[in-house]
C-alpha cells in the first residue's frame, strides 16, 4: 500500500485520570484508505485513544494531527477553529449506539447535517435515504430507535457518521453489544466500507475480523503498545508472550 498521506498521526500521547495512567507514550499512524485495527483486553486504552482523538477527552501529553491539521502539539490544544474543524472531519461510532431515542431514524441522521454541516433539508434527507439504504434499512426512515434491534440501531448509527462525510471512521467495538447473531451484518457493513477504500481504526474483540479486514493491527495492554504489524503475522503468529497469552482465549 502507498503510505503517502497520513489522515492520523499520533505522537507519544500519554492520558491519565488522576494518578491512574491509562495510555503511556504511544506513537502510530493510519495512512488514507488504511484499515487499522486495534485490539487487546479491557482496559488496556484502547477506546480512550479514540475518545482522544475525537476530542471526548483531553490528552495528558503527547501530540495529534489529523488530516494535516495539528489537534494538540505537545499537550498544547489548537484553537477553537482548528479544534472544530478536526471534529468534522472525523466519525465515530459507538459501542451503544447513541442514537437520539426521541428522534425518528431519518431524523438522527439529518439533524446534524443540517445544524453542523448547514445542509438544506431536502439535501439532508437525500442524503440520509441514500445511506440508510446502503445500510439495508430503507424501510426503516420513520421508525425510532426502540423499534429496531441492535444491528438495526449499529447500522443506522453508521449511517449518521457517514452522512458527515468524515475523512476518517472511528469505530469503538461497534459489536459488542450485539448478540452473536447480529454481529454479522455489522462486520459485513465495515467490510463494505473497507472494500471502497474507506479510512477507518477499529476497536474490536473480533479476531478474526481483525485479521482479515485490517491493513495493520495493534496490541494493547497497559497503556502500552506491546505489538503492531501485519494482521496476519499479530493475530497468527504473535511473537510477544503478552499477546501470545491473550490471543489463546480466541480461536481465530
Amino acid at each position: 500500500m502507498e503510505q503517502s498521506e497520513e489522515i492520523i498521526k499520533v505522537e507519544n500521547l500519554s492520558k491519565s485520570f488522576g494518578t491512574t495512567d491509562v495510555i503511556k507514550d504511544i506513537s502510530f499512524s493510519v495512512y488514507k484508505g488504511e484499515i487499522l485495527g486495534i485490539i487487546g483486553p479491557s482496559g488496556s486504552g484502547k477506546s480512550t485513544i479514540l475518545r482522544c482523538i475525537t476530542q471526548l477527552e483531553s490528552v495528558s501529553g503527547g501530540s495529534i494531527t489529523v488530516c494535516g491539521k495539528k489537534l494538540v502539539t505537545a499537550g498544547i490544544y489548537a484553537d477553537k477553529k482548528t479544534q472544530r474543524d478536526i471534529a468534522r472531519s472525523v466519525g465515530l461510532v459507538f459501542q451503544n449506539f447513541n442514537l437520539f431515542p426521541h428522534y425518528s431514524v431519518l431524523k438522527n441522521i439529518t439533524d446534524a447535517q443540517i445544524h453542523v454541516l448547514g445542509r438544506s433539508k431536502e439535501e439532508a434527507d437525500h442524503m440520509a435515504r441514500q445511506l440508510l439504504s446502503r445500510v439495508g434499512l430503507s424501510a426503516k426512515a420513520d421508525n425510532y430507535p426502540c423499534e429496531l434491534s441492535g444491528g438495526q440501531q449499529q447500522r443506522v448509527s453508521i449511517a449518521r457518521a457517514l452522512a458527515m462525510k468524515p475523512e476518517v471512521l472511528l469505530f469503538d467495538e461497534p459489536t459488542s453489544a450485539l448478540d452473536p447473531e447480529l454481529t454479522g451484518e455489522i462486520l459485513a457493513v465495515i467490510k463494505d466500507l473497507a472494500e471502497e477504500k474507506m479510512t477507518m481504526v477499529v476497536v474490536t474483540h473480533e479476531m478474526a475480523f481483525a485479521r482479515d479486514t485490517s491493513n495493520h493491527i495493534i496490541f494493547m495492554d497497559g497503556g502500552v503498545i506491546v505489538e503492531e504489524g501485519d494482521p496476519q503475522n499479530i493475530i497468527n503468529n504473535p511473537q510477544q508472550a503478552r499477546t501470545k497469552a491473550f490471543l489463546s482465549r480466541f480461536n481465530a
